[in-house]
C-alpha cells in the first residue's frame, strides 16, 4: 500500500515538473502584454512565485492517481461477483452440508482470483455458522466484517482526502502572499523633491510619492498571483472534489451491495 502511494506521489512530481516547465517556457516566449502572457502566468509561469501553482499542481494530480487506484481496486472488488458463489435462485434453500461447500468453493477461487472483500463476507459468514449454528450470529458476523472492510477503505482515502484539503489551503496561501507583496511593494515607493509653485514668487520643495512603471508593473504581478493562486485552487479543486465524491459513492454502494449479496443469498437461505 505504502510503495504505490509513493509511485503516486513520484509520478505527481513528475508530471508536475512537466507542467511547470511548458507553463514557464510558455511565459518566457510569449510576447509582453499578450493573452498568451497573462495566461501563463496565470498557471504559474514566472519563478519563483509559480511555485505556489506547482504545489496545487502535485496534490493535484496525487488526488487524481490515489482516486484511479482505487477505482481500479473497485473493479476488481466488484469482479468477484461473476463467479457466481452463492445461489440466486428464488426460494433455494441452502443446508449445513452446502454451507461448508460453499465456503470450499469460494477458497478454490480465491485461488484463480486473489482475496476480495465478497469472498471473505462469504467464508467469515460460513465459518461462523459451522461453528454456532445460527443464522442470527451469522448475521452479526457479516455487519462486523463488512464494517471491518469499510473502515479498511476509508483509510485508503487518506492521502485523497489530505491532498483535496491542500488544494484550496496552497490557493489561501497564495493569495496571502501576493497580497502581501503587492502592500510591500508599495511601501518601498521613495518620495522624490519637485518644485511646488504659487503665486509667490517663493518656490518649495515639496516632496511627493512617484510610482514608476516597474513599480505598477510589480504591484500588478503580485496582485496576479493573489488571485490566479485562487482561481486554479478554486478549479482544480471541484475537479477533486466531484471525483473523490463520485469515488465515495460507488465504495459505500459496492460495500452495501456486497452486504446484501451475503445475507439475501447465504444467511437467509440457510435451513436448520
Amino acid at each position: 500500500m505504502f510503495a504505490q502511494k509513493n509511485s503516486h506521489i513520484a509520478y505527481s512530481l513528475g508530471l508536475t515538473a512537466i507542467v511547470l516547465t511548458i507553463v514557464v517556457a510558455g511565459y518566457q516566449m510569449s510576447p509582453t502584454g499578450s493573452f498568451a502572457e497573462t495566461f501563463f502566468f496565470a498557471l504559474g509561469g514566472k519563478m519563483p512565485e509559480g511555485l505556489i501553482q506547482g504545489a496545487i499542481y502535485f496534490c493535484f494530480f496525487t488526488a487524481i492517481f490515489g482516486v484511479n487506484a482505487l477505482n481500479v481496486r473497485l473493479r476488481r472488488e466488484q469482479f468477484a461477483f461473476t463467479a457466481r458463489l452463492l445461489p440466486e435462485t428464488e426460494q433455494y434453500v441452502l443446508y449445513p452440508e452446502d454451507v461448508n461447500q460453499i465456503k470450499l468453493n469460494t477458497i478454490e477461487v480465491e485461488r484463480h482470483l486473489g482475496q476480495s472483500i465478497v469472498t471473505d463476507l462469504i467464508k467469515q459468514a460460513a465459518t461462523k455458522f459451522r461453528s454456532s449454528h445460527s443464522p442470527a450470529e451469522t448475521l452479526a458476523m457479516v455487519e462486523t466484517v463488512s464494517d471491518m472492510h469499510r473502515k479498511s477503505l476509508e483509510r485508503e482515502f487518506w492521502l485523497v482526502n489530505t491532498c483535496q484539503t491542500l488544494i484550496p489551503a496552497f490557493g489561501f496561501l497564495g493569495t496571502v502572499l501576493g497580497m502581501a507583496a503587492a502592500i510591500l511593494n508599495m511601501g518601498k515607493v521613495q518620495p522624490t523633491a519637485q518644485a511646488a509653485s504659487s503665486n509667490s514668487t517663493v518656490a518649495a520643495a515639496v516632496p511627493q510619492a512617484t510610482v514608476s512603471a516597474a513599480d505598477i508593473s510589480t504591484l500588478i504581478d503580485s496582485l496576479g498571483t493573489a488571485f490566479f493562486t485562487t482561481i486554479l485552487a478554486i478549479v482544480l479543486g471541484i475537479v477533486v472534489s466531484v471525483v473523490v465524491k463520485r469515488l465515495e459513492t460507488r465504495v459505500e454502494d459496492f460495500l452495501t451491495g456486497s452486504k446484501r449479496y451475503v445475507v439475501e443469498n447465504l444467511v437467509n437461505r440457510i435451513h436448520l
